[in-house]
């Protein structure tokens, strides 16, 4: 997923942290799709962000008290003082840039639904990506999910991360909303 959301391989590692943590909520409710290829995937999972920062929060808190902790502590006992600050500073710049190759383009919003959105159980889709290369892998296997994860009546949200996304998601039934967010109602 960091490789497909980022302009080139040499990037891809520093949207790796930000991706893991994206993923993580979805994986842990089985909302996590791989096509049999293992080269597209797809999240699909009901939306419930309080449960998604109840599940981050402890897992934030323990990498943060790694890095910040346990990361100069190591590079104290091999590098002298002035060289663990610098490599701190130019680790934490780089996982800054990674991030944001995450965050919404285009005027997209942070949360997939609005007061524009209908009523009822609503699913999020998030992090369809696939390798470069590959051919639409990771879309076919979305609309196979969203032909048989969600039950009829149930609100399928999204934010598209670009003009582009946004049109396609229209293409495929979606009906748009502000600030790129999408949603569609199984029938």
């Amino acid at each position: 997923m960091a490789r497909a959301f980022t302009p080139h391989f040499v990037l891809a590692p520093l949207a790796l942290p930000w991706t893991l943590l994206s993923v993580i909520p979805g994986t842990l409710r089985r909302g996590l799709y791989l096509d049999p290829t293992r080269t597209g995937m797809v999240m699909l999972y009901r939306s419930r962000p309080i449960l998604d920062l109840l599940v981050l929060f402890p897992v934030m808190i323990c990498l943060f008290a790694v890095y910040f902790a346990g990361v100069p502590v190591l590079l104290g006992l091999i590098v002298p003082g002035r060289w663990i600050m610098l490599t701190f500073g130019v680790v934490t710049t780089m996982f800054m840039i990674g991030l944001l190759f995450l965050l919404p383009r285009g005027g997209g919003s942070l949360f997939p639904w609005g007061s524009e959105t209908p009523e009822g159980q609503r699913w999020e889709i998030a992090g369809l990506a696939q390798l470069p290369g590959t051919n639409l892998t990771g879309i076919q296997l979305a609309l196979r999910a969203l032909d048989t994860v969600p039950a009829t009546g149930d609100v399928v949200v999204a934010t598209a991360n670009s003009a582009d996304l946004y049109r396609q998601y229209q293409a495929f039934g979606f009906t748009g909303g502000p600030k790129h967010r999408v949603h569609r109602v199984i029938a």
